[in-house]
């Protein structure tokens, strides 16, 4: 009988409850000027109603989610069509769906079930992908919610997704010529838009917004238009940079009005980070995301169970992609996209999803005993 390595997770609830400390002073600090007590309080909420859930799913049984992958996938792309119907449009995305007390983003859920899904697959095809049919099946898995959430439009959310197709790339074994064609197709669709753009700007902006384009380009060179697509660029670093070593304290540059970072509690919340405690906060938080992936990819290289393994290696890519695009956003190495700081950022819809997603991976850290019984 296969002997199972039992791991301990006490890192893991070390890290959550060091970002959670992370989060409210952040987002207490970066709503000062506004009603601090309603942003924080609510914040507080979903960080208690996210910590329920993600004990009451940590304490089942995951192979439960993998026999109920296609359903559950099914349940994810009606979330996201939904907001189609019910959906209130915000920053010009119609992703979200107005409960009252809480707007949520049903996309969240979805890279959830759209991840059980794959990871179902992966574990039914033991990893091994080299016929056509298999590759058509992952990559219209990834698709569908993708071109949904792009109709809305969430760039950064649909990027989020497509994350999780490098995520497939790296750890199945499919043959060569895949990555040669992925390759080729990411440069042919970068020669066409640029061809495409200098044949006719028109055309070109029917397929790109303005707005999109205008944000994919000006975190190059954001003094071109201070004032305009430069300006968050440039007072984001400014306001990272004031921090200096050991953090400059609740100082004007953060809460006067003229010179007040847009959206600073929840996709600019890393430059509050910076400028309240500086570089030695800043690498701190960073110290903690590394710690939680380095558990992560521990138990994921360690378990025998493959969809448990390939659930959280899509987990850690997408959060690490975000982790990478959002401080990219504050440092000004990557264009503004909207996707906010994992378990750091104001939002009870995300906050809440990503402490879900932390049920299930607590309920992998030991190899599920019925995983036997149906091999």
């Amino acid at each position: 009988m296969e002997k199972i390595e039992k791991k301990n997770p006490a890192i893991l609830y070390l890290v959550l409850c060091g970002l959670v400390f992370y989060s409210l002073a952040a987002v207490s600090t970066a709503t000062k000027s506004s009603p601090v007590s309603v942003l924080t309080y609510k914040q507080t909420v979903w960080v208690g109603i996210g910590f329920v859930a993600m004990m009451v799913i940590s304490r089942m049984d995951y192979r439960i989610w993998a026999k109920k992958a296609f359903w559950l996938y099914g349940f994810g792309i009606l979330a996201v069509c939904s907001v189609f119907v019910f959906g209130k449009k915000i920053n010009g995305a119609l992703s979200w769906i107005d409960l009252g007390v809480l707007s949520i983003q049903p996309s969240e859920l979805t890279k959830i079930t759209t991840l059980i899904m794959l990871a179902r697959i992966y574990e039914l095809h033991d990893g091994v992908f080299y016929r056509s049919e298999q590759l058509i099946l992952v990559g219209g898995i990834i698709a569908l919610p993708t071109l949904l959430v792009l109709i809305q439009p969430d760039l950064g959310m649909a990027l989020v997704y497509l994350s999780l197709l490098g995520c497939f790339m790296l750890v199945t074994r499919i043959p060569g010529w895949v990555h040669l064609a992925l390759v080729t197709a990411v440069l042919g669709l970068i020669l066409g838009l640029f061809s495409l753009y200098s044949f006719s700007e028109k055309l070109f902006y029917q397929v790109i917004r303005p707005h999109q384009f205008e944000r994919l380009t000006s975190f190059l060179h954001p003094e071109d238009d201070p004032l305009e697509s430069g300006y968050q660029y440039i007072l984001a670093k400014k306001i990272v940079g004031s921090g200096q070593l050991g953090g400059m304290g609740i100082l004007q540059l953060l809460n006067s009005s003229h010179e007040k970072l847009p959206e600073q509690h929840t996709d600019f919340i890393f430059a509050v980070i910076a400028h309240q405690w500086g570089f030695a906060g800043a690498s701190a938080l960073l110290i903690l995301y590394f710690l939680l992936f380095t558990q992560l990819v521990h138990w994921a290289m360690n378990t025998p169970d493959l969809f448990a393994s390939f659930f959280i290696s899509g987990m850690v890519t997408m959060w690490s992609f975000q982790i990478f695009v959002n401080i990219g956003m504050n440092i000004g190495l990557s264009p503004i996209t909207g996707l906010t700081l994992p378990f750091i950022s104001y939002g009870g819809s995300s906050f809440i999803t990503n402490l879900m997603a932390c049920g299930f991976l607590l309920s992998m850290h030991t190899p599920s005993p019925t995983r036997q019984l149906e091999k």
